[in-house]
Protein backbone atom coordinates (compact mmCIF):
# COMPACT_ATOMS: atom_id res chain seq x y z
CA UNK A 1 0.00 0.00 0.00
CA UNK A 2 1.26 3.46 -0.91
CA UNK A 3 2.40 5.89 1.80
CA UNK A 4 -0.40 8.33 0.95
CA UNK A 5 -3.00 5.59 1.45
CA UNK A 6 -1.40 4.64 4.74
CA UNK A 7 -1.59 8.29 5.82
CA UNK A 8 -5.31 8.32 5.15
CA UNK A 9 -5.60 5.13 7.15
CA UNK A 10 -3.93 6.82 10.14
CA UNK A 11 -6.50 9.63 10.00
CA UNK A 12 -9.40 7.17 9.79
CA UNK A 13 -8.10 5.18 12.76
CA UNK A 14 -7.65 8.38 14.76
CA UNK A 15 -11.20 9.52 14.05
CA UNK A 16 -12.66 6.23 15.29
CA UNK A 17 -10.49 5.79 18.37
CA UNK A 18 -9.46 9.09 19.94
CA UNK A 19 -12.68 9.89 21.86
CA UNK A 20 -13.02 6.47 23.52
CA UNK A 21 -12.52 5.83 27.24
CA UNK A 22 -8.96 4.55 26.86
CA UNK A 23 -8.01 4.00 30.48
CA UNK A 24 -5.85 1.08 31.61
CA UNK A 25 -8.68 -1.45 31.41
CA UNK A 26 -12.18 -0.82 30.09
CA UNK A 27 -14.63 -2.08 27.49
CA UNK A 28 -13.93 0.95 25.31
CA UNK A 29 -10.20 0.36 25.61
CA UNK A 30 -10.75 -3.16 24.30
CA UNK A 31 -12.88 -1.75 21.48
CA UNK A 32 -10.12 0.73 20.64
CA UNK A 33 -7.61 -2.07 20.14
CA UNK A 34 -10.01 -3.86 17.79
CA UNK A 35 -10.53 -0.69 15.79
CA UNK A 36 -6.77 -0.28 15.57
CA UNK A 37 -6.47 -3.81 14.22
CA UNK A 38 -9.16 -3.03 11.64
CA UNK A 39 -6.81 -0.49 10.10
CA UNK A 40 -3.53 -2.27 10.83
CA UNK A 41 -4.46 -5.86 10.14
CA UNK A 42 -1.16 -7.47 11.12
CA UNK A 43 -1.55 -6.62 14.80
CA UNK A 44 -1.61 -9.30 17.47
CA UNK A 45 -3.67 -8.36 20.54
CA UNK A 46 -2.88 -10.04 23.87
CA UNK A 47 -2.97 -9.17 27.55
CA UNK A 48 -3.18 -10.03 31.23
CA UNK A 49 -6.21 -10.46 33.46
CA UNK A 50 -7.22 -8.31 36.41
CA UNK A 51 -5.16 -9.15 39.48
CA UNK A 52 -2.10 -10.40 37.58
CA UNK A 53 1.07 -9.21 39.34
CA UNK A 54 4.49 -8.31 38.00
CA UNK A 55 7.25 -6.84 40.18
CA UNK A 56 4.64 -5.25 42.48
CA UNK A 57 2.50 -3.94 39.62
CA UNK A 58 -1.08 -5.22 39.52
CA UNK A 59 -3.46 -5.29 36.56
CA UNK A 60 -6.45 -3.15 37.61
CA UNK A 61 -10.10 -4.09 37.11
CA UNK A 62 -12.11 -2.93 34.14
CA UNK A 63 -13.54 0.50 34.97
CA UNK A 64 -16.92 1.25 33.43
CA UNK A 65 -18.87 4.49 33.71
CA UNK A 66 -22.66 4.47 33.54
CA UNK A 67 -23.07 8.15 34.38
CA UNK A 68 -21.23 10.99 36.07
CA UNK A 69 -22.63 14.49 36.51
CA UNK A 70 -21.98 17.43 38.78
CA UNK A 71 -24.69 20.08 39.25
CA UNK A 72 -24.41 23.45 40.93
CA UNK A 73 -26.91 24.58 43.63
CA UNK A 74 -29.26 25.89 40.92
CA UNK A 75 -29.34 22.50 39.18
CA UNK A 76 -27.12 23.51 36.25
CA UNK A 77 -24.85 20.74 34.99
CA UNK A 78 -21.23 21.86 35.19
CA UNK A 79 -19.63 18.48 34.46
CA UNK A 80 -20.90 15.55 32.41
CA UNK A 81 -18.67 12.56 31.64
CA UNK A 82 -20.56 11.72 28.45
CA UNK A 83 -19.68 15.16 27.07
CA UNK A 84 -16.13 15.26 28.41
CA UNK A 85 -14.39 12.06 29.50
CA UNK A 86 -11.71 14.04 31.32
CA UNK A 87 -14.28 15.60 33.64
CA UNK A 88 -14.38 12.49 35.88
CA UNK A 89 -11.25 11.25 37.63
CA UNK A 90 -10.26 7.88 36.26
CA UNK A 91 -11.20 4.93 38.44
CA UNK A 92 -13.67 7.00 40.47
CA UNK A 93 -16.09 5.00 42.59
CA UNK A 94 -19.86 5.48 42.65
CA UNK A 95 -21.27 8.28 44.73
CA UNK A 96 -24.61 10.02 44.87
CA UNK A 97 -25.45 12.89 47.15
CA UNK A 98 -25.14 16.59 47.90
CA UNK A 99 -21.75 18.00 48.84
CA UNK A 100 -20.94 21.44 50.26
CA UNK A 101 -18.59 23.56 48.21
CA UNK A 102 -15.95 23.52 50.95
CA UNK A 103 -15.75 19.73 50.72
CA UNK A 104 -16.21 19.63 46.96
CA UNK A 105 -13.13 21.80 46.43
CA UNK A 106 -11.00 18.87 47.60
CA UNK A 107 -12.67 16.73 44.96
CA UNK A 108 -11.96 19.05 42.05
CA UNK A 109 -8.80 19.27 39.94
CA UNK A 110 -8.19 22.49 38.01
CA UNK A 111 -5.13 24.21 36.61
CA UNK A 112 -4.84 28.02 36.85
CA UNK A 113 -2.08 27.93 34.22
CA UNK A 114 -4.60 26.52 31.73
CA UNK A 115 -7.81 28.20 32.89
CA UNK A 116 -10.00 27.10 29.99
CA UNK A 117 -8.95 23.46 29.93
CA UNK A 118 -10.13 20.32 31.68
CA UNK A 119 -7.06 18.56 33.09
CA UNK A 120 -6.53 14.80 32.88
CA UNK A 121 -6.49 13.15 36.33
CA UNK A 122 -4.73 9.83 35.74
CA UNK A 123 -3.07 8.72 38.96
CA UNK A 124 -6.02 6.71 40.25
CA UNK A 125 -5.26 4.13 37.57
CA UNK A 126 -2.06 3.29 39.40
CA UNK A 127 -3.78 3.29 42.79
CA UNK A 128 -7.10 1.83 41.71
CA UNK A 129 -7.77 0.26 45.10
CA UNK A 130 -8.36 3.75 46.57
CA UNK A 131 -11.39 4.29 44.30
CA UNK A 132 -11.34 8.00 45.06
CA UNK A 133 -14.01 9.93 43.20
CA UNK A 134 -13.57 13.44 41.88
CA UNK A 135 -14.07 15.83 38.98
CA UNK A 136 -11.83 17.94 36.76
CA UNK A 137 -13.07 21.39 35.81
CA UNK A 138 -11.61 24.33 33.91
CA UNK A 139 -10.13 26.75 36.43
CA UNK A 140 -12.30 29.60 35.15
CA UNK A 141 -15.38 27.59 36.16
CA UNK A 142 -13.90 26.25 39.40
CA UNK A 143 -12.97 29.70 40.74
CA UNK A 144 -16.51 31.00 40.13
CA UNK A 145 -18.25 28.24 42.10
CA UNK A 146 -20.43 29.75 44.82
CA UNK A 147 -21.17 28.44 48.27
CA UNK A 148 -23.94 25.90 48.56
CA UNK A 149 -24.65 22.24 48.00
CA UNK A 150 -23.65 20.55 44.77
CA UNK A 151 -25.33 17.42 43.44
CA UNK A 152 -22.99 14.56 42.62
CA UNK A 153 -24.26 11.56 40.67
CA UNK A 154 -21.58 9.04 39.78
CA UNK A 155 -22.32 5.47 38.87
CA UNK A 156 -19.37 3.29 37.98
CA UNK A 157 -18.49 -0.39 38.21
CA UNK A 158 -15.31 -2.39 38.67
CA UNK A 159 -15.23 -5.73 36.90
CA UNK A 160 -12.79 -8.40 35.88
CA UNK A 161 -11.08 -7.44 32.66
CA UNK A 162 -7.83 -7.65 30.76
CA UNK A 163 -4.96 -5.21 30.33
CA UNK A 164 -4.39 -5.51 26.61
CA UNK A 165 -1.66 -4.47 24.21
CA UNK A 166 -1.15 -4.73 20.46
CA UNK A 167 2.07 -5.71 18.73
CA UNK A 168 2.97 -5.45 15.06
CA UNK A 169 5.99 -7.40 13.79
CA UNK A 170 8.08 -7.09 10.65
CA UNK A 171 10.27 -10.19 10.56
CA UNK A 172 13.85 -9.84 9.40
CA UNK A 173 16.60 -12.31 8.47
CA UNK A 174 17.58 -12.41 12.14
CA UNK A 175 15.24 -12.66 15.12
CA UNK A 176 17.16 -9.94 16.96
CA UNK A 177 14.56 -7.23 17.40
CA UNK A 178 14.34 -3.49 17.71
CA UNK A 179 11.22 -2.35 19.55
CA UNK A 180 9.23 0.85 18.96
CA UNK A 181 6.75 1.69 21.73
CA UNK A 182 3.80 4.06 22.10
CA UNK A 183 1.05 4.78 24.65
CA UNK A 184 -2.37 3.70 23.54
CA UNK A 185 -4.19 4.92 26.64
CA UNK A 186 -5.30 8.46 27.64
CA UNK A 187 -9.06 8.95 27.02
CA UNK A 188 -10.30 11.61 24.60
CA UNK A 189 -6.77 12.71 23.71
CA UNK A 190 -4.75 12.44 20.52
CA UNK A 191 -1.19 13.74 20.57
CA UNK A 192 -0.38 12.21 23.91
CA UNK A 193 -0.50 8.57 23.20
CA UNK A 194 -2.55 7.64 20.18
CA UNK A 195 -0.66 9.59 17.50
CA UNK A 196 2.65 8.04 18.61
CA UNK A 197 1.12 4.58 18.18
CA UNK A 198 -0.16 5.46 14.72
CA UNK A 199 3.30 6.68 13.71
CA UNK A 200 4.88 3.40 14.80
CA UNK A 201 2.34 1.24 13.00
CA UNK A 202 2.64 3.41 9.91
CA UNK A 203 6.39 2.80 10.01
CA UNK A 204 5.88 -0.96 10.19
CA UNK A 205 3.54 -0.78 7.19
CA UNK A 206 6.20 1.05 5.20
CA UNK A 207 8.69 -1.68 6.10
CA UNK A 208 6.27 -4.45 5.16
CA UNK A 209 7.44 -4.88 1.56
CA UNK A 210 11.13 -4.55 2.41
CA UNK A 211 13.57 -7.27 3.36
CA UNK A 212 15.42 -6.34 6.51
CA UNK A 213 18.23 -7.89 8.46
CA UNK A 214 16.72 -7.06 11.86
CA UNK A 215 13.22 -7.76 13.08
CA UNK A 216 11.21 -4.63 13.93
CA UNK A 217 8.34 -4.50 16.40
CA UNK A 218 5.81 -1.83 17.28
CA UNK A 219 4.03 -2.11 20.63
CA UNK A 220 0.92 -0.09 21.49
CA UNK A 221 0.28 -0.46 25.17
CA UNK A 222 -0.74 1.18 28.44
CA UNK A 223 1.66 3.68 29.97
CA UNK A 224 4.33 2.10 32.19
CA UNK A 225 2.42 -0.94 33.44
CA UNK A 226 1.89 -2.35 29.95
CA UNK A 227 5.60 -2.04 29.20
CA UNK A 228 6.48 -3.55 32.58
CA UNK A 229 4.54 -6.71 31.66
CA UNK A 230 5.91 -6.77 28.11
CA UNK A 231 9.50 -6.32 29.25
CA UNK A 232 9.10 -9.07 31.84
CA UNK A 233 7.26 -11.71 29.84
CA UNK A 234 7.92 -10.98 26.15
CA UNK A 235 11.06 -8.95 25.51
CA UNK A 236 13.59 -11.72 26.11
CA UNK A 237 11.57 -14.30 24.19
CA UNK A 238 11.24 -11.84 21.30
CA UNK A 239 14.97 -11.03 21.43
CA UNK A 240 14.41 -7.31 21.93
CA UNK A 241 17.87 -5.72 22.09
CA UNK A 242 17.12 -1.98 22.05
CA UNK A 243 14.03 0.21 21.97
CA UNK A 244 12.69 3.67 21.17
CA UNK A 245 9.62 5.30 22.66
CA UNK A 246 7.57 7.52 20.30
CA UNK A 247 5.84 10.44 22.02
CA UNK A 248 3.56 13.07 20.48
CA UNK A 249 5.07 13.06 16.95
CA UNK A 250 2.33 15.30 15.52
CA UNK A 251 2.59 18.11 18.07
CA UNK A 252 3.52 21.68 17.12
CA UNK A 253 6.78 21.42 18.98
CA UNK A 254 10.35 20.76 17.95
CA UNK A 255 11.71 17.25 18.38
CA UNK A 256 13.60 16.21 21.48
CA UNK A 257 15.62 13.05 21.99
CA UNK A 258 16.07 11.57 25.45
CA UNK A 259 19.12 9.32 25.52
CA UNK A 260 19.40 5.86 27.02
CA UNK A 261 20.71 5.48 30.55
CA UNK A 262 24.32 4.89 29.45
CA UNK A 263 24.13 7.41 26.55
CA UNK A 264 26.44 5.27 24.40
CA UNK A 265 24.16 2.75 22.73
CA UNK A 266 23.63 2.40 19.01
CA UNK A 267 20.17 3.98 19.19
CA UNK A 268 21.72 7.10 20.75
CA UNK A 269 24.39 7.47 18.07
CA UNK A 270 22.02 6.77 15.22
CA UNK A 271 19.12 8.96 16.37
CA UNK A 272 21.27 12.02 17.04
CA UNK A 273 23.03 11.57 13.71
CA UNK A 274 19.72 11.26 11.85
CA UNK A 275 18.18 14.34 13.49
CA UNK A 276 21.24 16.46 12.80
CA UNK A 277 21.58 15.34 9.20
CA UNK A 278 17.94 15.74 8.30
CA UNK A 279 18.59 19.38 9.17
CA UNK A 280 16.04 19.23 12.01
CA UNK A 281 16.15 21.57 14.98
CA UNK A 282 16.23 19.29 18.02
CA UNK A 283 17.29 19.11 21.65
CA UNK A 284 19.02 16.25 23.45
CA UNK A 285 18.24 15.24 27.03
CA UNK A 286 19.86 12.85 29.44
CA UNK A 287 17.92 9.82 30.63
CA UNK A 288 14.74 10.80 32.55
CA UNK A 289 15.69 14.48 32.32
CA UNK A 290 13.44 15.32 29.39
CA UNK A 291 10.25 17.37 29.68
CA UNK A 292 8.14 14.20 30.09
CA UNK A 293 8.93 10.70 31.28
CA UNK A 294 7.78 7.66 29.33
CA UNK A 295 8.15 3.89 29.17
CA UNK A 296 11.92 3.99 28.72
CA UNK A 297 12.09 3.40 32.48
CA UNK A 298 10.40 -0.02 32.10
CA UNK A 299 13.05 -1.26 29.63
CA UNK A 300 16.22 0.64 30.51
CA UNK A 301 16.28 -0.60 34.10
CA UNK A 302 18.54 -2.87 36.11
CA UNK A 303 17.85 -6.54 35.41
CA UNK A 304 15.96 -5.86 32.19
CA UNK A 305 18.82 -3.99 30.52
CA UNK A 306 17.18 -3.00 27.26
CA UNK A 307 18.57 0.42 26.24
CA UNK A 308 15.62 2.64 25.39
CA UNK A 309 15.63 6.17 24.04
CA UNK A 310 12.64 8.48 23.67
CA UNK A 311 11.75 10.57 20.62
CA UNK A 312 9.29 13.30 21.58
CA UNK A 313 7.60 16.54 20.67
CA UNK A 314 6.82 17.73 24.17
CA UNK A 315 5.67 19.54 26.15
CA UNK A 316 2.94 21.02 23.97
CA UNK A 317 0.25 23.53 24.92
CA UNK A 318 -2.70 21.12 25.08
CA UNK A 319 -0.83 18.36 26.98
CA UNK A 320 -3.11 16.36 29.33
CA UNK A 321 -6.16 18.49 28.57
CA UNK A 322 -9.41 18.20 26.65
CA UNK A 323 -7.91 20.53 24.02
CA UNK A 324 -5.73 17.68 22.80
CA UNK A 325 -8.01 16.96 19.84
CA UNK A 326 -7.50 15.99 16.17
CA UNK A 327 -7.54 19.66 15.16
CA UNK A 328 -4.26 20.21 17.03
CA UNK A 329 -2.28 17.65 15.02
CA UNK A 330 0.38 18.81 12.57
CA UNK A 331 0.45 16.09 9.94
CA UNK A 332 3.56 17.68 8.48
CA UNK A 333 5.34 17.13 11.81
CA UNK A 334 3.86 13.63 11.98
CA UNK A 335 5.37 12.81 8.59
CA UNK A 336 8.70 14.33 9.59
CA UNK A 337 8.82 12.12 12.69
CA UNK A 338 8.14 9.02 10.57
CA UNK A 339 10.97 10.07 8.25
CA UNK A 340 13.26 10.16 11.30
CA UNK A 341 12.16 6.63 12.21
CA UNK A 342 12.71 5.44 8.63
CA UNK A 343 16.22 6.88 8.59
CA UNK A 344 17.03 5.20 11.92
CA UNK A 345 15.99 1.87 10.43
CA UNK A 346 17.99 2.62 7.28
CA UNK A 347 21.21 3.07 9.23
CA UNK A 348 20.59 -0.07 11.28
CA UNK A 349 20.13 -1.96 8.04
CA UNK A 350 23.04 -0.49 6.08
CA UNK A 351 25.81 0.41 8.46
CA UNK A 352 28.82 -1.72 7.52
CA UNK A 353 32.44 -2.35 8.45
CA UNK A 354 34.90 -1.30 5.74
CA UNK A 355 37.92 -3.22 4.49
CA UNK A 356 40.71 -1.81 2.31
CA UNK A 357 41.52 -3.34 -1.07
CA UNK A 358 44.45 -1.08 -1.94
CA UNK A 359 47.97 -0.35 -0.73
CA UNK A 360 49.39 3.09 -1.21
CA UNK A 361 47.63 6.18 -2.48
CA UNK A 362 45.32 5.52 -5.43
CA UNK A 363 45.03 8.22 -8.07
CA UNK A 364 41.41 9.11 -7.37
CA UNK A 365 41.26 11.72 -10.14
CA UNK A 366 42.13 9.18 -12.84
CA UNK A 367 39.67 8.56 -15.63
CA UNK A 368 39.29 4.97 -14.46
CA UNK A 369 38.44 5.83 -10.84
CA UNK A 370 36.92 9.31 -11.10
CA UNK A 371 36.64 9.55 -7.33
CA UNK A 372 38.35 12.85 -6.69
CA UNK A 373 35.97 14.78 -4.46
CA UNK A 374 36.08 18.48 -5.14
CA UNK A 375 33.33 20.45 -3.43
CA UNK A 376 31.86 21.67 -6.71
CA UNK A 377 31.69 18.25 -8.29
CA UNK A 378 30.19 16.54 -5.27
CA UNK A 379 27.49 19.11 -4.62
CA UNK A 380 26.34 19.52 -8.16
CA UNK A 381 26.05 23.24 -7.57
CA UNK A 382 28.37 24.44 -10.33
CA UNK A 383 27.03 22.36 -13.16
CA UNK A 384 29.33 19.42 -13.62
CA UNK A 385 26.18 17.42 -14.43
CA UNK A 386 27.83 14.00 -14.44
CA UNK A 387 26.30 10.71 -13.28
CA UNK A 388 28.80 10.99 -10.45
CA UNK A 389 26.71 13.78 -8.91
CA UNK A 390 23.52 11.75 -9.19
CA UNK A 391 25.13 8.78 -7.49
CA UNK A 392 26.23 10.88 -4.55
CA UNK A 393 22.82 12.45 -4.03
CA UNK A 394 20.80 9.32 -4.71
CA UNK A 395 17.88 8.67 -2.31
CA UNK A 396 18.90 11.51 -0.01
CA UNK A 397 16.03 13.37 1.75
CA UNK A 398 15.56 17.03 0.87
CA UNK A 399 16.62 18.28 4.30
CA UNK A 400 19.86 16.33 4.01
CA UNK A 401 20.55 17.71 0.51
CA UNK A 402 20.30 21.25 1.90
CA UNK A 403 22.77 20.35 4.63
CA UNK A 404 25.18 18.77 2.12
CA UNK A 405 25.27 21.95 0.07
CA UNK A 406 26.21 23.89 3.19
CA UNK A 407 29.09 21.54 3.97
CA UNK A 408 30.96 21.10 0.70
CA UNK A 409 34.16 22.16 2.46
CA UNK A 410 34.12 18.83 4.34
CA UNK A 411 34.14 16.65 1.23
CA UNK A 412 37.88 16.69 0.63
CA UNK A 413 38.53 15.50 4.18
CA UNK A 414 36.14 12.56 3.66
CA UNK A 415 38.06 11.55 0.55
CA UNK A 416 41.39 11.73 2.32
CA UNK A 417 40.04 9.91 5.35
CA UNK A 418 39.02 6.95 3.18
CA UNK A 419 42.54 6.66 1.80
CA UNK A 420 43.60 6.00 5.39
CA UNK A 421 41.23 3.12 6.14
CA UNK A 422 43.16 0.66 8.32
CA UNK A 423 42.36 -2.53 10.16
CA UNK A 424 40.31 -0.75 12.82
CA UNK A 425 36.78 -2.02 12.07
CA UNK A 426 35.59 1.43 11.09
CA UNK A 427 31.97 1.57 9.99
CA UNK A 428 30.16 3.89 7.61
CA UNK A 429 28.45 5.50 10.61
CA UNK A 430 31.81 5.99 12.37
CA UNK A 431 33.13 7.80 9.30
CA UNK A 432 29.95 9.87 8.88
CA UNK A 433 30.14 11.04 12.48
CA UNK A 434 33.89 11.67 12.30
CA UNK A 435 33.69 13.69 9.09
CA UNK A 436 30.47 15.39 10.22
CA UNK A 437 28.62 14.42 7.03
CA UNK A 438 25.28 12.65 6.51
CA UNK A 439 25.29 8.84 6.55
CA UNK A 440 23.59 8.46 3.16
CA UNK A 441 26.04 10.81 1.45
CA UNK A 442 29.04 9.01 2.95
CA UNK A 443 27.51 5.66 2.06
CA UNK A 444 26.90 6.72 -1.55
CA UNK A 445 30.52 7.83 -1.90
CA UNK A 446 31.82 4.64 -0.28
CA UNK A 447 29.67 2.56 -2.63
CA UNK A 448 31.52 4.17 -5.54
CA UNK A 449 34.81 3.06 -3.97
CA UNK A 450 33.38 -0.44 -3.62
CA UNK A 451 32.27 -0.39 -7.26
CA UNK A 452 35.86 0.51 -8.22
CA UNK A 453 37.02 -2.40 -5.99
CA UNK A 454 39.00 -0.18 -3.65
CA UNK A 455 36.92 -1.11 -0.60
CA UNK A 456 34.79 -3.98 0.63
CA UNK A 457 32.07 -3.85 3.26
CA UNK A 458 30.31 -6.22 5.66
CA UNK A 459 27.11 -5.40 7.55
CA UNK A 460 27.68 -4.48 11.19
CA UNK A 461 25.11 -5.89 13.58
CA UNK A 462 24.00 -2.82 15.58
CA UNK A 463 23.59 -4.68 18.86
CA UNK A 464 26.76 -6.78 18.90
Amino acid sequence: MKAKENFIRCKKALKEIWHLNRVHVSNEMSLAYRLLKKHFVNLKIFGYSTGKKCDGWIVPPSWEVQKATLKDPSGKIIADWFKNKLSLWTYSSSFKGKVKKEKLDNKILSNPKKPNATTFHFRNQYNFWKREWGFSLPYKIHKKLKKGKYSVDIKTSFNKGKLEMAEDVHAGKTNDSFLFVGHFDHPQMCLDGLVGCLAGHELLNRLRKKQTRLTYRMLSTVEIIGSVFYAKYHAKKNKVKQALFIACPGANQKIGYQQTFSKNNQIDEVTKHVLKNLNIDFKTYDFRKGPIGNDEIAYDVGGTNIPCGSLMRAPFKTYHTDFDTPSGISWKNFEEAILVLEEIVYIFENNSILYRNFNGLPRLSSKKLNLYLSPEKASGIKGYGSSFNKDLLNDIPDGTKKLIRKNTHKFNYLMNYLTNIREENKTILDIAIHTDLPFRFVENYINLWIKRKLLKKKWKHPFK
